[in-house]
C-alpha cells in the first residue's frame, strides 16, 4: 500500500511541476511584437521580395528552356505571355498579409528568450555579416542548384506528355465489351 501511495504521489508531483513549467512558459511566449521586431531585425519583408524575385526569375528562365526544348517552334510572343502571367502572379502576392500570417508561427516555435537572443545576434558582427551576406549566398545557392531543378522540370515535363499519350491512345481504342 505505502508503494502504491508513493508512485501516486511521484506521479502528482510529476504532474504537477509540468503545469508550472507549462505555465511559466506561456508567461514567456513571444508577444506579437517580439516576432515583428525579429522580422524587421531580419529585414524578412525586403529578403522575401528578393527571393521571391530570384525566384521568379529563375522559374521563368527555366521554363523558358524547357518548353523550347521541347517545343522549338514556341514564339517569343507566346514565352513574353507566359511571362506576364507570372508577374501578374507575382504582384498579385500579398506580402504584409504572409508576413502577418507567419506571425502565430514564430509564435508557437520560439519563446521571448529565444527572440531576445536571435535579436542579440543579428545586431552582432556576425549577424550583421550573415544578413549582408545572406542575398548573395542564395543566389548563388539558387545558381546551384538550377541544374537540378532544369532536370526535374524537363522529367515532370516528359511524365506529363506520356501521360497524355496514353490517356489519348485509351480514349480512341474502341470500349470493349
Amino acid at each position: 500500500m505505502k508503494h502504491i501511495l508513493g508512485t501516486i504521489l511521484v506521479v502528482l508531483m510529476a504532474i504537477c511541476i509540468g503545469w508550472t513549467q507549462q505555465a511559466s512558459s506561456d508567461n514567456d511566449a513571444a508577444t506579437k511584437e517580439d516576432i515583428e521586431k525579429l522580422f524587421t531585425a531580419l529585414h524578412l519583408r525586403d529578403m522575401m521580395q528578393n527571393v521571391m524575385a530570384a525566384s521568379f526569375q529563375q522559374s521563368r528562365q527555366i521554363a523558358h528552356d524547357t518548353i523550347k526544348k521541347k517545343d522549338p517552334n514556341v514564339t517569343e510572343d507566346q514565352l513574353k505571355r507566359m511571362d506576364a502571367s507570372i508577374d501578374n502572379f507575382a504582384k498579385s502576392l500579398n506580402l504584409s498579409g504572409m508576413l502577418d500570417d507567419m506571425i502565430p508561427v514564430y509564435q508557437r516555435h520560439l519563446d521571448k528568450q529565444d527572440v531576445k537572443a536571435m535579436l542579440a545576434f543579428y545586431d552582432s558582427p556576425t549577424g550583421q555579416k550573415m544578413l549582408r551576406e545572406q542575398p548573395a549566398m542564395m543566389a548563388e545557392g539558387m545558381q546551384a542548384i538550377r541544374p537540378r531543378m532544369e532536370k526535374m522540370m524537363s522529367d515532370i515535363t516528359d511524365q506529363v506528355e506520356e501521360m497524355a499519350k496514353e490517356d489519348q491512345k485509351e480514349s480512341t481504342q474502341p470500349a470493349k465489351k
